[in-house]
This record gives structure tokens, sequence and C-alpha cells, in this order.
């Protein structure tokens, strides 16, 4: 007698391009993925309704997910981006988007350069850059301006975006989106004028107690480097902000480099040269935080597997010592 076994029937999962081509939306948002992204989607999403397609992303993948967007027939739809900065040659995908039939409205709040700002400006129906606000505050002021709810998630995520620390619920709402799973889960209590609510609460309490571990864990192998700046360099356990904070309380430094075991890195700096540095190691960011990539190959991954080693730090402490 055979013995059949029942196969379950799975719906194949969507390709982003096929998620793209086959929106059921005439807006697609493309932006990071930390509490400024999540309130930047709220801000579109009181703007433009729920039903738009967000995508985000790192900064290391901006600009293949822009490749994809614009691989893709944009039939007039716009294309906000928010809360990413100029990278070079990015203009060069913002001009096949537009070709493709996409109209792009950009909204930043990261330095950029006039060059920069005259490249990409060709191929996009606006460009709306403003350092003094957080990416959510810069649609706020130019979509949805003088609304109470949206004025207040745009001020409590501000709040922890350019670290006022002068709201308590924005560590809070920071500490629950440090890890992507929850990006969604804000973006969509925001988007109701939801800042923090019983379930938020719960959430950050648990990561409250692994992000303490996570902290003492990344203290105990730092190595602190002085010369020009003051500066720990140390493996990330998790909650890069949250750590970079803690140990410059501790260790009074100028400059906190965390890193992945992938080699990329999260950094942190009170003189206003972190965007800089970043950019020297395939990143970008912010003057006092950014993001970058050591590239690391088999072998550091391996130190830093087996032994918690931080390779390549030479070369980080040469391209600060340039700033």
């Amino acid at each position: 007698m055979g013995i059949f076994r029942n196969k379950k029937q799975t719906a194949k999962k969507q390709t982003l391009q096929e998620k793209i081509v086959n929106r059921e939306t005439n807006v697609v948002h493309l932006t990071h993925n930390d509490l400024d992204a999540a309130g930047s989607d709220a801000i579109c999403r009181m703007v433009f309704g729920g039903e738009i397609l967000t995508l985000f992303s790192s900064v290391n993948r901006f600009d293949w997910f822009l490749a994809q967007v614009a691989g893709c027939n944009g039939k007039g739809d716009t294309l906000i981006i928010s809360d990413l900065g100029y990278q070079k040659g990015i203009e060069d995908k913002a001009k096949k988007a537009r070709a493709a039939g996409w109209n792009i409205r950009w909204f930043d709040h990261h330095k950029w350069t006039d060059e920069e700002k005259e490249r990409v400006m060709p191929y996009v129906e606006s460009l709306t850059v403003d350092t003094s606000r957080c990416a959510t505050g810069v649609l706020c002021a130019s979509l949805k301006p003088e609304h109470p709810s949206a004025e207040e998630v745009a001020r409590v995520v501000c709040d922890y975006d350019l670290w006022k620390h002068e709201d308590p619920r924005s560590a809070i709402l920071g500490m629950v989106t440090s890890g992507s799973s929850n990006l969604k889960l804000i973006r969509d209590k925001l988007t109701q004028g939801i800042i923090v609510d019983a379930e938020v609460q719960e959430i950050f309490e648990k990561i409250e107690r692994e992000k303490n571990r996570c902290i003492k864990k990344s203290l105990k192998a730092a190595k602190v480097y002085d010369g020009k700046y003051r500066i720990v360099i140390m493996p990330s356990s998790g909650y890069p902000s949250e750590t970079a904070a803690e140990v410059r309380k501790i260790l009074n430094t100028d400059i906190e480099l965390l890193v992945f075991d992938n080699g990329k890195f999260s950094l942190r700096s009170v003189p206003e040269i972190s965007h800089l540095i970043a950019r020297e190691f395939h990143g970008g960011g912010h003057p006092n935080a950014s993001g970058g990539n050591l590239d690391y190959g088999w072998k550091e991954k391996l130190l830093y597997k087996l032994f918690r080693r931080v390779s390549k730090q030479k070369a980080f402490l040469e391209a600060a010592e340039k700033y």
C-alpha cells in the first residue's frame, strides 16, 4: 500500500519588482529603516492613505532599491524618497526612474552639497532638504503642516533622531524600532496619532532588559584610542545608538564605532564629522550619526565570530584623523 503525503499549497512570495508592478496605489514610498522612517511613512499615510506601498531600505541598499523601482513602469505615479541622503552616482538611478515614468519627490534632512543637489534636481519633481529637522519633520512641514497629530508625531520623532532627549516617549519608540520587526507596528500607531500605549510599553520593557545585556557585552570588548579624538571601537551586540550613548558617558569619548559581524558599522560622534568618515566607507548619514561598511572578507568575519575581533581598525582611525 503506498503512502501519500499531502503537500501544503503555499502562495509564492512576490519579488520586490512584482510588488511594485502589481501595486494598487499611485504612491510608492522609499525610506530608511529606523524610527524616523516609521514616522516619515506615518506622515505619508496621513496624507495619501494607508494603501501606499512602502519600501524600507538600509543606507547601503538604497541604490539597489531605487534601481528596482526604476526598472518598473511608473505610469506617472509618485515615488516619495525620504530619510535617505545623496550617494555617489544615485542621480543615474533617479534619471532611469524618471525615464520609466516616475515622478520623484525627495525629502531629506542629511547634509547635501550644492553640487549634489544640482546632480539630482533635473530628475526629480521636487527636492526638499532641511537639516534643522528629522525627515518626519520635513515631511510634516511639507505635506501636513499645522496638523496637531502630525506635528506631535514629528516632534517626538525629531526628539530622538536629533538626539534632543527631551521627551521620554521618544527613547521608548527609538528602542522599540531598533529592530526592524517593529517598524510597521510603530508606523501604524503613529499614523493613528498614538505615540506610546500599553503594547509599546510592554515591548520596550522586554527590549530594555536585553539592551542592557548587549551594552555590557560590547563594553567588555571595547578598545579606546587617544589621538586627535578619543575614539572607542567595539563589536556591536545590538542597539548601537543606545550603546554609543551609554559608552560615551562611561568613557568620555568623542567618537564611538560599533561594528557588526559582516563589517557594517554604526558610527556616532560629538564633532560633526560622522557623515564625512562614513563616506570613506561606502556610507553616510548625519554629522553626528551615520553608518558604513568596512567590507569584511571571510577572514575578518571568522576572526569576528571566533574572537569578537574588529578588523580594519587602522583604516578607520586614519580616516577619522583627516577631519
